[in-house]
């Protein structure tokens, strides 16, 4: 009886710890501990997947040959969850790749299971065990860089975060007063991925082809990837779905965490997500909130601030819908007359509020989270933080009632959406209590770090963005224009494209109106703020960024499978797109 469930338990335990093997990777930077969650996860399943396996084998009379079946049953669960949720998962049951190829992975794992059972024993499932929990245990572990020999770089992107919103909160006041600010920062694009490929790379969204989010990204001049080849070593900790490492944004790390689970690494397991498939809203997990960001940033950081690194650091609590930390110091959400028009992505409870200013503030409070949340990365630096270059900034902002858009993004390129805050931090080398008025792009982010730490971009590439060191070290301020892109259509071959060209006191919009006659839009920033009254639109400026587009490339269509899709309709990037 014993040998019966030593056997049991080997099988169970050998599974998990070869799936724990086949799913850890370095570019999760496990610590010790977590590495021993994973693990520790991976073959709990696996030994309540044998037991099971078990039980039915001797429910169903299969005592001679238990052990058999349940090695051929263990196989054949893992083979045919692993199909269906690694190769199949956007597939429909329709497809043949799904009412055919289950069974198929079912049959091929039970039947290798059966023949693989014949050579286990104890024993050897305790060897087997053993070295896979051994590589399971040090492929999930981080990797270090080299001491000295140049400055860190930390750039923290706090998503949907408007430029008029920061001013007054803690962290970003001593920011400013610690380094040099930017008041007409301008977004590449109003919407996560675009922005973020153009503040990473210093390529605006007309020129690399990405115009929205779930965009397969290709290979990318991101800043971090030369830096890396430079000594530096990188991470990534992200909250939000579009920078999720399905679309390549690991590229070029050491680290890239995209994890939104709750237990470190458990997404990656087959069981794991075939249970999340029916317990979960929408079957996946699309954003995390900044403690959860923080638990492993602030861990990454402690374990290699004494290093020369680079790490990017995304926080998504400002995005809609407005849950605050402090949610009951804003009172209740008045739900009395008609409800506003709000994003269809919200759920029911906020639909109903009726107040524009209520939400305004909850809002406000959560910059204020994400405020906090940055003071937090900034102590993890201890004493290393003086040597560290320091970007603060986002990747948009977010439209509160202007222009009769609530509480939303994306669909247009008015100001609240575009403008950010922007501030560079690095004592001794940029100035410091400095406010710059001149205009600046959120694309210039990427050639100023490279100034800055001296690593060269890639011969060939062409950026957009110009580098801000003159402006950082009191040698003038340069205005420069800035174009920026959007679309609402994302699932097609050429999705239509709207630009702006902002500069000089003024703002051109050209709609590209999906197959009619462009639309363009002019507006006299000083004597028109708010963008309320367009006037006839210059034909130099129409020219200049006609002229400018010339030089870009066609659109890249986002990817259309079934968990992009369904994650850009949770997090409100497709409620309004066009047929």
């Amino acid at each position: 009886m014993r040998r019966d469930v030593g056997f049991v338990i080997g099988v169970g335990v050998a599974a998990g710890a070869l799936e724990a093997a086949v799913r850890a990777s370095p570019l999760r930077g496990f610590g010790a501990a977590q590495s021993l969650a994973f693990v520790a996860l991976s073959v709990s399943l696996g030994v309540l997947a044998a037991g099971g396996a078990a039980a039915i084998a001797t429910l169903a009379r299969q005592a001679p040959r238990w052990r058999m079946f349940t090695t051929a049953a263990l196989a054949a669960l893992h083979a045919a969850v692993w199909w269906r949720y690694d190769h199949a998962l956007n597939e429909s049951l329709r497809d043949p790749r799904v009412f055919l190829g289950i069974p198929a992975a079912f049959v091929i794992g039970g039947a290798l299971g059966a023949v693989v059972s014949r050579w286990l024993t104890v024993s050897r499932l305790a060897i087997w065990g053993a070295a896979a929990l051994v590589v399971a245990g040090g492929r999930g572990q981080s990797v270090h860089g080299a001491k000295g020999g140049g400055p860190s770089v930390l750039v923290v992107s706090m998503d949907t975060t408007r430029a008029d919103h920061v001013g007054d909160k803690p962290v970003w006041a001593r920011l400013v007063r610690e380094g040099t600010s930017f008041t007409q920062a301008i977004a590449a694009a109003p919407i996560t991925e675009p922005s973020h490929l153009a503040m990473l790379t210093g390529v605006a969204p007309f020129r690399s082809g990405v115009v929205s989010n779930g965009t397969a990204l290709g290979d990318r001049p991101l800043v971090w990837k030369d830096l890396r080849a430079a000594g530096w070593v990188t991470a990534g900790f992200v909250a939000g779905f579009p920078l999720h490492g399905k679309y390549g944004w690991g590229q070029g790390m050491d680290v890239w965490d995209d994890d939104f689970g709750a237990w470190p690494g458990a997404e990656s397991l087959s069981l794991v997500k075939a249970w999340d498939q029916v317990a979960l809203k929408e079957h996946a997990l699309r954003e995390r909130s900044a403690d959860r960001v923080l638990a492993h940033a602030e861990r990454w950081l402690g374990d290699h601030r004494d290093e020369r690194f680079f790490a990017f650091v995304h926080f998504y609590d400002a995005h809609g819908p407005y849950h605050p930390r402090d949610e009951a110091a804003l009172g209740a959400p008045p739900t009395d007359g008609a409800a506003l028009t709000l994003p269809p992505y919200w759920p029911a409870r906020d639909r109903a509020v009726t107040s524009t200013d209520w939400l305004s503030r909850a809002y406000d409070a959560e910059v204020q989270d994400v405020d906090a949340a940055v003071g937090r990365v900034l102590a993890a630096l201890g004493d290393r933080l003086d040597d560290t270059i320091v970007v603060v900034t986002a990747d948009h902002g977010e439209s509160l009632t202007e222009h009769g858009y609530l509480f939303d993004h994306g669909d247009d390129l008015y100001d609240p959406s575009l403008r950010v805050p922007l501030v560079v931090r690095w004592p001794g080398h940029v100035g410091a209590g400095v406010v710059l008025d001149c205009q600046v792009g959120g694309v210039d982010v990427a050639p100023t770090i490279r100034e800055l730490t001296g690593v060269a971009a890639p011969d060939g590439v062409t950026f957009d963005g110009v580098s801000r060191v003159p402006e950082l070290s009191g040698k003038g301020c340069r205005e420069t224009p800035v174009v920026s892109s959007t679309t609402a259509a994302r699932f097609v071959a050429t999705p239509p494209v709207d630009h702006a060209l902002r500069g000089a006191g003024s703002k051109l919009i050209l709609k590209d109106a999906a197959g009619a006659a462009p639309k363009a839009l002019f507006f006299d920033l000083a004597a028109d703020p708010g963008e309320l009254s367009p006037q006839v639109a210059p034909a130099v400026r129409v020219d200049l960024l006609r002229k400018l587009l010339s030089g870009g490339t066609a659109s890249v269509a986002a990817e259309d499978d079934a968990e992009t899709r369904a994650a850009m309709e949770a997090l409100g990037y497709l409620e309004h797109e066009t047929p």
